[in-house]
């Protein structure tokens, strides 16, 4: 991967084209979040320093690098699919957006960037809607279209409405879940959405929320891959300035979002509708958050330390586990990773080199303590490793606990 891999120090703002950053947070040498190596590849792996910064004029935070990551994305295989949670919260959000902005609408056309493998589509089309994916990853567009869910395989970008076709020239839902902050320049994308939406037409986009971002330490979610971070109120700027206007936060209760959601629908507007941001607000909130996440990496190690007479497993191998174990000094003291979804098998997580299984592995090597990384379904987790292989409650500690300072 290293020797694919380019990047360069932005000039510019990729919202407002300022040129004046107030540079907040580095977290150093990191890795990508799925770049799984083989034991005979380790070393290879992607590894650099992330920079975090806020643009000075509008207050948007960032990652201040662009990184070619074309053909990281094409071998990129994250899936949530066998999560109950998830799926049912892609099934109440389809129904959701349905029932409150489309309820007697026939032949609603709905697109998803970044689509991964199709079960956010799937539940639109089940409710109805004729949909369309655009995901970069071919092995994930693979089983989208393997399921159902016409899926084109690219990136979401200004030459877009050559690939898509006429049927989808025009649509009345754009989504886009954990994606948009994936994009390296999203002001050419909303560019790209307004033109494809019908009048009436609604986006919605998820992305991580930094305002809890910055209230959880979750230092985890600043990535090589996310280039952008928002709170509500940067998100509104965004949109309105692009002529969107934030229609709601809240179609989904904190119940049923996914951790650490900022969920947002907007309506399509003909008006720019500004709404600056506090940049130095924003600023001294991230400079705040760049010591508390300096404490909280040092909590974790301090936690792995007091238990280094345990074996000691941890559950995820999504971007939460992957980037928090990179930042470890006592990452070692962790035996391996588990994932219901691994990569492949024989593989070990980037930086850290802790071999990465199945859920399986729990039963055939017992832990005495799990760490679980994706807090977001800590109780489906605990759950499911109890009937599976008679694990204790007590025997799991969330991330978001040890993040606490």
């Amino acid at each position: 991967m290293k020797s694919k891999v380019t990047r360069t120090k932005i000039s510019q703002c990729r919202i407002c084209k300022a040129n004046d950053f107030a540079e907040v947070i580095k977290l150093e040498k990191m890795p990508f979040t799925d770049e799984f190596v083989k034991k005979e590849d380790t070393g290879s792996e992607y590894i650099q320093d992330i920079e975090i910064a806020v643009c000075k004029k509008c207050g948007s935070t960032q990652n201040i690098y662009d990184t070619d990551m074309s053909d990281y994305y094409n071998d990129y295989t994250y899936s949530v699919q066998s999560s109950g949670f998830a799926i049912n919260f892609m099934k109440t959000l389809a129904g959701r957006i349905r029932e409150n902005y489309f309820k007697n609408r026939e032949n609603l056309k709905v697109i998803e960037i970044g689509s991964g493998t199709g079960e956010q589509l799937l539940e639109f089309k089940n409710a109805g809607c004729e949909v369309l994916g655009v995901e970069p990853s071919e092995e994930l567009s693979e089983y989208a279209n393997n399921i159902g869910v016409k899926t084109i395989t690219a990136f979401f970008d200004k030459n877009i409405m050559k690939l898509i076709g006429e049927d989808f020239k025009k649509a009345d839902v754009v989504v886009t879940s954990y994606t948009f902050d994936h994009i390296p320049y999203p002001v050419e994308v909303l560019k790209v959405i307004h033109e494809i939406l019908n009048d009436d037409g609604v986006l919605v986009i998820e992305v991580h929320d930094l305002e809890l971002i910055r209230k959880r330490n979750e230092f985890c979610l600043f990535e090589h891959e996310h280039y952008t971070y928002l709170n509500d109120e940067t998100m509104t700027a965004l949109l309105n300035e692009n002529r969107f206007e934030a229609e709601t936060f809240d179609i989904l209760n904190s119940e049923e979002k996914r951790a650490n959601s900022l969920l947002v629908v907007a309506k399509k507007s003909n008006k720019n509708l500004p709404v600056k941001s506090d940049a130095a607000a924003q600023i001294k909130k991230l400079t705040d958050l760049n010591s508390n996440i300096q404490n909280s990496i040092k909590q974790i190690d301090n936690w792995l330390l007091e238990n280094k007479d345990s074996l000691v497993v941890a559950y995820g191998a999504g971007g939460r586990g992957i980037m928090t174990i990179a930042a470890l000094k006592n990452h070692d003291m962790i035996k391996y990773i588990v994932d219901k979804n691994p990569k492949s098998e024989n593989i070990l997580a980037p930086k850290s080199n802790i071999p990465v299984y199945g859920i399986d592995e729990l039963g055939k090597n017992r832990a005495d303590k799990i760490l679980v990384f994706s807090f977001g379904y800590y109780d489906e987790i605990v759950k499911e490793l109890g009937e599976k292989f008679g694990y204790r409650p007590e025997q799991f500690f969330s991330l978001l606990e040890l993040l606490r300072t």
